[in-house]
């Protein structure tokens, strides 16, 4: 995240939020129905749990719903990471050599 986005978020936003992982949640001071994210280091937008979508894209205006146990949060982040996570293939040569240059 870079640091003027969190000068901006300072500034412009309302905290609503800080869930067990590190994710700060705000909207904005003028239009609240401007929301977004600031995630902890390490995390992305797969570390989200469905309450915290849906409020991030207008779904809920609940915020009472926030309130997760932190064990059960981290088991669903794990699992959304996992489901995630991108497989490298492994490099077999099947005749095609790529260009590489000199």
């Amino acid at each position: 995240m870079s640091l003027g986005f969190k000068l901006y978020s300072f500034f412009n936003g309302n905290l609503v939020h800080q869930d067990s992982l590190g994710n700060k949640y705000y909207h904005d001071k003028n239009n609240p129905s401007k929301r977004w994210v600031v995630y902890s280091s390490g995390f992305g937008p797969e570390s989200l749990p469905p309450q915290f979508h849906n409020w991030l894209h207008n779904t809920s205006d609940e915020t009472s719903s926030f309130e997760l146990e932190e064990n059960s949060q981290e088991s669903i982040v794990k699992k959304r990471v996992q489901k995630h996570s991108v497989k490298h293939k492994e490099n077999k040569d099947k005749g095609y050599n790529s260009w590489q240059p000199k």
